[in-house]
């Protein structure tokens, strides 16, 4: 059997739920060259049968089972390592595409220069029936693109811009991701981001080809903490992790992928300088945009931006489910 162009690695737990309709979504694209990758963490539900049934009807699936949950952390690496093709793609269980989502992204790989490393498309939000709650999930909403020629630029674009780090989900070009960190315990999608942006370019296709689904399991939720939020990505995750305020250790991960990174001097100064200033700057920006009074008028009015966070369903979740 030929190398596949691209990989796309599915992690789920629990999924039986939403799980046909993700498969469903990317088994019917209109770009067939990939082998899909799914890894199921030691699920107790009807997920096995769900996925063997799939495999059966489609060679291009590959499904490989945990005896136990390991963690999403595992789980996210595991696809990865298991993949092949010359990109890659992470798929969530419960999160849906449209047929030419992997196709378009393939497409500005192929026009342009080997320097981008990420390709991802603009986002919709749905709810659990599949029913769009956001048709676009706004112009200030993880808009990460950036063509910047230094690697400290486009960090702090991407920094500041990430929120939910739904972008991970589009098309990566594998040789980078392999020189990237291992994927996190914390914020594992935000540090990918911007991994992958201080080694090269991230291209936006402005066309709505992802579904992000909202729904009360999403790990991320309303009433998560990031101490709960850790137990579901690394079961074995050491004291300093536990007990390191969350913000605080967003800005230690940061500060990881910068010094992991392959940087000259001077650029690896102006990013770590970035990496620990960048955040707490955007969260009070944000919070000044999204204040009441005269204050967020006069920003708004000034900036032209209505607001850094996304409409109200959507802010009440990420896209992270149990994997």
């Amino acid at each position: 059997m030929k190398k596949p162009a691209l990989s796309i690695g599915l992690p789920v737990y629990n999924g039986e739920r939403y799980l046909p309709k993700a498969l469903a979504s990317l088994l019917s694209q209109d770009f067939e060259d990939f082998e899909l990758i799914i890894s199921d963490n030691g699920s107790g539900d009807q997920t096995e049968a769900i996925c063997r049934d799939f495999a059966r009807q489609d060679r291009r699936i590959r499904y490989v089972r945990s005896d136990q949950n390991r963690g999403a952390t595992w789980n996210f690496r595991r696809v990865f390592e298991l993949s092949q093709g010359d990109f890659f793609k992470y798929a969530a269980y419960d999160d849906e595409c449209y047929p030419t989502m992997l196709g378009r992204c393939m497409e500005v790989f192929r026009v342009s220069d080997p320097t981008v490393a990420l390709v991802y498309t603009l986002s919709e939000a749905i709810d659990e029936n599949s029913m769009v709650i956001a048709p676009d999930c706004g112009p200030n909403w993880d808009r990460v693109a950036t063509t910047a020629k230094t690697p400290h630029q486009r960090l702090a674009h991407i920094i500041w811009r990430a929120l939910h780090g739904q972008a991970h989900y589009g098309v990566i070009r594998a040789s980078f991701f392999r020189r990237a960190r291992p994927y996190g315990s914390v914020t594992g999608d935000w540090m990918l981001l911007a991994e992958l942006g201080m080694m090269g370019k991230i291209m936006e296709v402005p066309e709505v080809l992802f579904r992000l689904r909202i729904h009360s399991a999403n790990t991320w939720n309303a009433s998560s903490t990031p101490l709960e939020i850790l137990k579901v990505q690394n079961p074995a995750a050491n004291g300093l992790e536990k007990v390191l305020p969350f913000r605080i250790a967003v800005i230690s991960e940061y500060v990881k992928s910068v010094r992991h990174a392959t940087l000259s001097p001077s650029e690896r100064i102006m990013c770590l300088v970035l990496a620990c200033l960048t955040p707490p700057l955007r969260n009070v920006w944000r919070w000044l945009l999204n204040s009441s009074g005269p204050t967020r008028i006069h920003l708004r009015e000034l900036t032209g931006i209505r607001a850094l966070a996304p409409s109200a369903p959507v802010a009440q979740f990420s896209n992270r489910a149990p994997y």
